[in-house]
């Protein structure tokens, strides 16, 4: 069974040491994504098309919405993992890349000897037993040792980060419940329904837009939403599930593992927080 070894929640966002022997569904985070690993099992991360071995030689960078998944190199073989999750909003704060764009040019990372040294730093950091840990100016050290300066020009811009000139009025409200409402199963087919649309093709539209599905949108809106109410909440795990609209505890939890690689219990076990809770970014 994977298990999360430490987790630190920030306004950076969250850094986490994962020992991992499953594979994880196709998802997509809000945040920057780097993934390296430490000991143990390699593993295969898998972006868009193209698979990485995740080794001592090779990283992984995974741009905001991009869809991935993992497994492991050798079934059922455990794989120590830093995986760094970095909002959008905070690394534009730190002038790092216009929001919106790209940060890393590649899904592939050489582990250079800077990278390889920052990487180190924080894993100490996360196995001290300090509480006032200063991660920020570290993991800014590492993003920036994982991307390559992009010209303005050849920034990509994601669909989701966009201005709300630029999405079709029917995809934004589809967003904009699914954001609002994260238990709301049927907020796609209502807004396909209300604007005449069949549900086929209304996500085509979706996907076109947006740049996933709907079902990996609704996914990672509500996985959002249990990170948030595990690391800010006293919530049982129980109550967090029925919230957002799980039909018992283990269903929840069977979800929470699919995307995480471990149960929600073992998750917060190990959770620490520095610096305020940050504010939940809007969808547009």
């Amino acid at each position: 069974m994977s298990r999360a070894v430490a987790v630190c929640h920030g306004p950076f966002g969250r850094v986490s040491i994962y020992d991992l022997d499953r594979p994880l569904v196709l998802h997509a985070h809000r945040e920057a994504h780097l993934i390296f690993f430490l000991e143990g099992s390699r593993g295969l991360v898998t972006v868009g098309s193209h698979t990485t071995r995740v080794d001592p030689f090779m990283g992984v960078a995974i741009n905001p919405w991009e869809p991935h998944n993992f497994q492991p190199e050798s079934k059922g073989c455990f794989g120590l993992f830093l995986v760094v999750y970095l909002r959008p909003e905070w690394l534009a704060a730190q002038g790092m890349s216009p929001f919106g764009g790209s940060f890393f040019p590649s899904s592939e990372l050489v582990v250079t000897r800077e990278l390889a040294a920052w990487r180190d730093k924080i894993v100490e950091m996360l196995l001290c037993s300090r509480r006032d840990l200063n991660l920020g100016p570290v993991l800014m050290a590492l993003a920036q040792a994982s991307s390559e300066p992009i010209e303005p020009t050849l920034a990509s811009s994601f669909a989701h980060l966009a201005p709300e000139g630029a999405l079709d009025r029917r995809v934004l409200r589809a967003c904009r419940l699914l954001e609002d409402h994260p238990s709301y199963d049927g907020a796609l087919e209502r807004v396909a329904r209300e604007a005449g649309l069949s549900r086929a093709h209304f996500f085509k539209l979706f996907r076109q837009q947006v740049g996933v599905t709907p079902t990996v949108f609704s996914n990672t809106v509500r996985l959002d939403a249990a990170l948030d109410r595990l690391v800010f909440s006293q919530d049982p795990v129980t109550r967090i599930g029925n919230g957002l609209g799980f039909s018992c505890q283990s269903v929840f939890t069977r979800f929470f593992t699919a995307h995480m690689g471990m149960a929600p219990r073992d998750y917060r076990r190990v959770l620490r927080t520095v610096g305020p809770a940050p504010m939940q970014a809007a969808h547009v």
